[in-house]
């Protein structure tokens, strides 16, 4: 009798078990990281981002509740339909649960329009518009992590009377630079300066010096370049050759806001230039600590789109161990409840607009003479509270709100 009660109790527990395991759909968790991995965006984003979101599987010990986490590679060449096709085969051959990194606003809308279409979920954290959490928002499929074109103007506008009023735009022409120079031109305009022109460059520019030539006629005090990637390290190199600082024009470099970054434009071209950033390596010990592994695995320092993708990662795999389903809706809700304590930073939270709200830092780039080390390029000049740096809910206008 007794050895039937503890089979049946067995059974009984194996039951349970199996049936909680199948609420992970497929029999495993499977991420894609989609990023740039042949362009002008892989340095900051690209197979860094792929190794951090392994980064933060392995953390997990490669397994929920039991089953696989996958991490896959995708590239999407910086085109929105070269992104959503990769997106949407993953989507329905692969069962990817999830989608992040992103870099590129324009595939970034691409994408989210097929995970809300798909119920799936994306983990934005290179594609930098505020638009995500504005009118493009999807606060059931997609949360915005690392950073924003708002919150980018925001902090800079903390040095318009350290840098000068009167300023001129070197923007990206797409939809990442005309959001950046939007938010940019907004603090600008609210700390008392003025924008004096501005002139737009196509993705890839390779040759900046038109439009630094532009930006040196206009008499501004500060020229803000409004792009990223090799774009930025390009545009600034354009302005030393030019020598815009040498006039006394002061240059913001906004894209050249990562240590890899500014160590391919090097300090002697990037001094002085103030840029604002979501993640420094001095923040914390986890941070201090995963720039260090960082460092061992890939053989150089992370970028902030790569660490905020581990923590993405990590914390949306937290979400799905705790829930046990990779249905987008409660595992983002889950995220929502947990605060977001990692080495991408130890006091955030993730609001109902999907927005992971954090500290962000208004920083210098170093003289060569005051640099210590190969990575010790830069220091914080002020800390930014992230209630602060962020755009209101109400300012963002989510449509999702509305109904």
């Amino acid at each position: 009798m007794l050895i039937r009660q503890l089979m049946g109790a067995a059974a009984a527990t194996a039951l349970m078990v199996c049936a909680a395991q199948a609420e992970i759909a497929n029999g495993r968790v499977r991420i894609g990281v989609l990023t740039d991995l042949s362009g002008g965006y892989e340095q900051n984003s690209g197979n860094g981002s792929v190794e951090a979101a392994r980064m933060a599987a392995e953390e997990m010990g490669g397994k929920i509740n039991g089953m696989p986490i996958e991490i896959l590679a995708g590239d999407h060449q910086n085109k929105p339909d070269v992104g959503v096709s990769v997106a949407n085969r993953w989507f329905d051959v692969d069962k990817v649960d999830a989608v992040t990194d992103l870099v590129n606003s324009a595939v970034g809308f691409a994408v989210v329009d097929a995970a809300k279409a798909k119920n799936k979920t994306v983990l934005l954290t290179s594609a930098g518009s505020a638009d995500f959490t504005g009118k493009a928002c999807a606060p059931d499929n997609s949360v915005h992590w690392v950073y924003d074109t708002y919150q980018m103007g925001k902090g800079i506008g903390l040095a318009v009377p350290t840098l000068g009023k009167k300023w001129f735009f070197i923007s990206a022409d797409y939809a990442f630079g005309a959001a950046l120079e939007s938010a940019v031109a907004g603090a600008v305009k609210a700390a008392g300066g003025e924008v004096v022109g501005g002139v737009k460059a196509p993705l890839g520019t390779t040759d900046f010096s038109s439009f630094v030539l532009q930006a040196q006629a206009s008499k501004a005090d500060v020229v803000a370049l409004n792009n990223g990637g090799d774009d930025a390290v390009n545009s600034a190199r354009a302005a030393k050759e030019f020598g815009l600082t040498a006039a006394g024009m002061k240059v913001v470099a906004l894209g050249l806001d990562s240590l890899p970054a500014i160590k391919s434009a090097t300090l002697d071209v990037a001094q002085d230039g103030m840029y604002v950033t979501t993640w420094h390596a001095d923040q914390s010990p986890e941070a201090a600590a995963f720039m260090k592994k960082f460092i061992e695995r890939r053989k150089t320092a992370p970028s902030t789109f790569q660490v905020g993708t581990y923590s993405a990662v990590l914390n949306y795999l937290k979400a799905v161990q705790a829930v046990n389903t990779t249905d987008p809706k409660t595992v983002i809700a889950q995220m929502r409840k947990t605060p977001v304590n990692d080495a991408f930073t130890s006091a955030g939270s993730l609001r109902e607009d999907g927005r992971m709200v954090h500290d962000v830092y208004l920083v210098q780039i170093k003289k060569p003479a005051d640099s210590k080390g190969e990575w010790d390029l830069q220091k914080v000049v002020a800390t930014l509270p992230g209630k602060d740096a962020f755009r209101s809910i109400a300012e963002g206008d989510c449509p999702a709100f509305k109904k």
